[in-house]
């Protein structure tokens, strides 16, 4: 942010308590193994994500759980290669999960296609299908790829702590091959106590094939940006968070006026990672957000239907430790990250708020492959970095950055002023490459004249992401 220290280096009360825990791309397995190879770490949230499609069978309400049912004879057994070609057409997919519990603890699971309507079909084997009996309570694990007709699909798989199993099925995106959300029937649970070699059925999963690869192509975001509680860091901090979703969707309806087609979302955008104008215990010059308060925004962006930024300021840290702490949120598929050169100041020895500070593109590479990893092991679409930008030394070494398909780099023009600076910071930093979604902050308090949405949907191109401080 291009305004004073003293607005920004307010000191907060953090109590950070969160380990930074470290995920990375699934481990393969040999080609003779039989057991799932692990996918997503054990404290995925229960509930259905945000992007899964309407027409999916509700959730049953936690502490009620149907079993699955019974399926189809033995004899409908068949087994499916696990070569997959690549990603068809768009289309739909109708059919059921079905499990049966071994004598020796392990599950094994496999698909059924059904027609709508109809009841679940024969049963269709991945080759790696086994759930181990001493898998990790709360675990996703993943079955190898099937091919049905123009679908490419897996089944994903759980132990629960009460001893149940639950499972799930992921469709693989018809454009680069991303997986989608995890969908999840209504009837989905083996019980602990069920019999062995008994197949059940889920009840069905009536699902569109994902055809969009992040949440930008088919929709602008417009996020509200600060610090809760603190007015003077941007407008997020100028009321409660129920009065601050009501506000971003108000901006975002007065956008998705003149927006055409394309949606308009709105997002909270919270500064999680505070630069300060003291040196703090750990030497990062960092106040970090408390993660019960980061929380009470994420759960209710996923219950508005909104997105979330978590922006760091880094300090005297750098980008990718700053981020890593914030992975549990990260695994949501609304949650994206920020980072702020402004206040990297380490290299130059002063501290944040007395110069203007900068990364490099192989620290932002570090970033967009920790991004990478956590889209592919959780099966998301595509994460957002937005790295800030108003002057040429905020972000070094521009053309060493990769472009990587899970993650879509939005470099934000991120300076106050006039509108002709503005616009034209806005041509330098955020529309040139490596950009590939730009993006523009508009300060309320500071912007001379403030632009309006429509001299903002006006501009070519037309940004992405428009963020209010």
């Amino acid at each position: 942010m291009a305004v004073g220290a003293a607005l920004l280096m307010v000191v907060v009360a953090a109590g950070w308590g969160q380990a930074a825990a470290q995920t990375g791309t699934p481990e393969e397995l040999p080609d003779d193994a039989t057991e799932i190879p692990e996918d997503t770490p054990e404290d995925t949230p229960e509930d259905t994500p945000e992007e899964t499609p309407d027409d999916v069978p509700e959730e049953t309400p936690e502490g009620s759980p149907e079993e699955i049912q019974d399926d189809t004879p033995e004899d409908t057994e068949a087994q499916v290669p696990e070569e997959v070609p690549p990603p068809a057409p768009a289309g739909t997919f109708e059919g059921c999960v079905t499990a049966q519990r071994l004598a020796d603890g392990r599950i094994e699971v496999a698909v059924q296609p059904s027609s709508p309507g109809a009841a679940c079909g024969e049963r269709l084997l991945p080759r790696r299908r086994f759930l181990p009996a001493d898998a990790e309570a709360g675990r996703w694990l993943v079955t190898a790829p099937l091919r049905i007709d123009d679908v490419v699909l897996r089944v994903a798989a759980r132990h629960l702590a009460g001893g149940a199993t639950e499972v799930a099925m992921q469709l693989r995106s018809t454009g680069d091959g991303t997986w989608g959300p995890r969908l999840l029937p209504r009837r989905r649970f083996v019980p602990a106590a069920l019999e062995a070699d008994r197949w059940l059925s889920s009840s069905p999963v009536n699902a569109l094939v994902p055809t969009y690869n992040s949440v930008l192509e088919r929709a602008q975001l417009v996020t509200l940006y600060g610090y809760p509680n603190t007015p003077p860091m941007g407008i997020l901090g100028r009321g409660s968070p129920e009065q601050v979703a009501d506000q971003a969707a108000e901006f975002a309806a007065a956008y998705d006026r003149l927006n055409g087609d394309r949606d308009v979302i709105p997002a909270f955008h919270l500064i999680t990672g505070v630069a300060q104008a003291h040196p703090t215990a750990d030497g990062t010059w960092i106040s970090r957000m408390p993660p019960e308060l980061i929380s009470e925004y994420v759960e209710l962006a996923r219950e508005r239907g909104m997105h979330v930024f978590l922006d760091e300021q880094i300090g005297w840290s750098d980008p990718l430790t700053e981020v890593k702490k914030l992975e549990p949120f990260l695994r949501e598929p609304f949650v994206h990250v920020a980072i702020d050169p402004e206040f990297a100041t380490k290299r130059l020895e002063r501290r944040p708020g007395l110069a203007i500070g900068g990364v490099t593109g192989a620290e932002i590479n570090e970033v967009q492959r920790y991004l990478a990893s956590i889209v592919a092991t959780e099966g998301i679409p595509p994460k957002i970095l937005m790295v800030h930008q108003f002057t040429p030394w905020m972000v070094t070494d521009r053309a060493d950055i990769v472009d990587l398909f899970e993650v879509d780099l939005s470099i934000d023009m991120d300076g106050f002023g006039g509108i002709g600076i503005k616009l034209q910071h806005y041509d330098l930093f955020a529309v040139p490459e490596p950009s590939e979604r730009p993006a523009i902050k508009v300060f309320l308090r500071y912007d001379t004249p403030v632009l309006t949405p429509e001299q903002i949907q006006a501009l070519e191109p037309r940004p992405d992401i428009i963020v209010y401080q």
